[in-house]
């Protein structure tokens, strides 16, 4: 048995053996051959297959000769073994959790192949070592910490140490280009005792990931907002000048098509921007009486519709593909939007976490959901 704190090998199949007082010892079957590591744990005594892929022989106190059992299978099989004084990372997970503010779900999840924590780079939002070592090291497994209110985080242990951990964020669904996002928080190494590592969790890494979060939605809805603005200007002085931006005069016939034109190009603005408008509209809370109260209320109004409202196509191609009011809503958007933009710039976060955000209603934060999230099922 190899007691290196961390498995090395890519190729043929490891089963790495930690301790758990709530389960007993627990093998992780991983490798290129990951079946062969499965085979050998199926076929020795005590062992029971979890959901999450690992296995579980409870009583550790006679486990003498289910060790020696799967030693001989092991060997059999081509699989290496990794065990010695390593603690389960789900234990520590849980700890974890249950030291955060708020209530935390933990979900274990193993990358048995290799090329399984793939799937991992496109989601995580991270500018730390959590990311290089999910691109250049071995993550076999992992834990996934949410508290149910858009905060979803993933636990590896630390590359070379069984008794370190990093723990770094994953982004919001309605973001899909988080891989080197400049606004990402740094991950965060963590120490054995889970107590020690929450007050870092709590008092350090939430607060900058939702100053984070914050500043990458403003940079969104404003960018977002720009282009807007930018398209209605555009628009206007083609209707009061009857010539295109190249000077190209406009036939009286063609302005139906050119305003539809302009609709279209906006409304693609508008879906775009609407799931980061109302999570940043979430996050601001105006002096009571200000003057920008009356335009927040507006936008609560706009960005949160009722059932009733159609949904906005995908691709819309043709007038018939817009909403009824498309013109209307992006009036109240443009008329709105600065004082959301002013209240955001004004109520960055800072801070410890104490709170935790009320999640956000369904229709505000719709978005095309991303693959690799789920857990999976080997």
């Amino acid at each position: 048995m190899d007691d290196r704190t961390t498995p090395r090998p890519r190729g043929l199949a490891q089963i790495i053996l930690a301790l758990s007082p709530a389960d007993g010892l627990v093998a992780v079957p991983v490798g290129e051959q990951y079946r062969w590591a499965n085979t050998a744990l199926q076929l020795t005594p005590g062992f029971e297959r979890r959901p999450d892929g690992t296995y579980a022989l409870r009583d550790v106190d006679s486990a003498k000769p289910n060790l020696l059992a799967l030693a001989e299978n092991a060997r059999r099989h081509r699989v290496l073994l990794f065990g010695g004084a390593r603690p389960y990372l789900g234990d520590y997970a849980t700890a974890l959790a249950d030291g955060l503010p708020g209530t935390w779900t933990v979900k274990v999840e193993v990358y048995a192949h290799p090329v399984w924590q793939e799937d991992l780079v496109p989601l995580l939002w991270d500018a730390g070592e959590l990311i290089d070592s999910v691109e250049h090291g071995r993550i076999p497994y992992a834990a996934q910490l949410a508290n149910g209110a858009g905060i979803e985080l993933l636990l590896v242990e630390r590359l070379g140490s069984a008794h370190e951990y990093l723990l770094g964020a994953f982004a919001s669904a309605s973001f899909d280009d988080n891989y080197a996002d400049p606004h990402a928080p740094r991950s965060v190494v963590l120490p054995s005792e889970a107590a020690h590592a929450a007050g870092l969790v709590t008092g350090t890494f939430l607060p900058e990931y939702e100053q984070a979060v914050h500043e990458r939605l403003l940079v969104a809805v404003e960018a977002a907002h720009g282009r807007l603005e930018e398209l209605h200007v555009e628009w206007t002085s083609i209707q009061q000048s009857s010539l295109y931006s190249d000077g190209t005069r406009l036939d009286p016939a063609a302005l139906g098509h050119t305003e539809q034109q302009y609709l279209e190009e906006s409304s693609v603005e508008w879906r775009r921007v609407r799931p980061h408008a109302a999570e940043l509209l979430s996050r601001v809370r105006p002096v009571s009486g200000s003057e920008d109260s009356a335009s927040l209320d507006r936008l609560h109004q706009l960005l949160q519709p009722d059932a009733a409202e159609p949904s906005w196509p995908a691709a819309p191609s043709s007038p018939a593909a817009l909403p009824p009011g498309t013109a209307e809503t992006l009036r109240r958007w443009r008329t709105d939007a600065p004082a959301l933009l002013r209240q955001a710039r004004a109520t960055r976060p800072g801070g410890p976490a104490t709170t935790v955000r009320p999640a956000l209603p369904a229709a505000a934060k719709a978005a095309p959901s991303v693959p690799g999230r789920a857990p999976r099922s080997r």
